[in-house]
């Protein structure tokens, strides 16, 4: 399976359900993967945005290599 780096920005368009559908068919059938920047700023996103622990935790994982 190929893996695909994105950036914060489409990490929070598909957060948001806001990926154009042009990402949309570039990233599918392929492994998401963030750096360890875009995670921090993804979670100061949801503080900032006042998530609550249940939004937080909910589309995010991280899956063993």
């Amino acid at each position: 399976m190929t893996t695909v780096v994105i950036d914060t920005d489409v990490a929070s368009a598909i957060l948001t359900a806001r990926l154009p559908d042009h990402f949309d068919r570039l990233i599918a059938g392929r492994r998401i993967a963030i750096t360890f920047v875009t995670a921090g700023e993804l979670t100061q996103w949801t503080h900032l945005h006042r998530w609550g622990e249940a939004r937080r935790a909910g589309p995010v994982r991280v899956l063993p290599q």
